[in-house]
């Protein structure tokens, strides 16, 4: 379980998804992301197709975040 982190710690993280073709999709990855030790919130879009990521930087940088979006079977669109 993560530590408690204030506002001020948190940073928030909007990354574009590809390949999500129902809400079934999106919420696979967003389960994915809320179970990663530093997410403090992960909300993902299929309509937007974009996951925004409440994290602790102390815990967890985005490249993680990244790679376990792909791990689903999605691709990051760089932006």
């Amino acid at each position: 379980m993560s530590k408690p982190v204030n506002k001020e710690e948190s940073k928030n993280a909007v990354i574009s998804i590809s390949g999500m073709s129902c809400n079934h999709c999106a919420k696979r990855v967003e389960d994915i992301l809320n179970k990663i030790p530093g997410v403090v919130e992960a909300k993902v879009s299929f309509n937007e197709q974009k996951a925004i990521i409440k994290y602790n930087p102390e815990e967890v940088e985005t490249g993680k975040l990244k790679d376990s979006i792909r791990s689903t079977g999605y691709e990051v669109v760089e932006l």
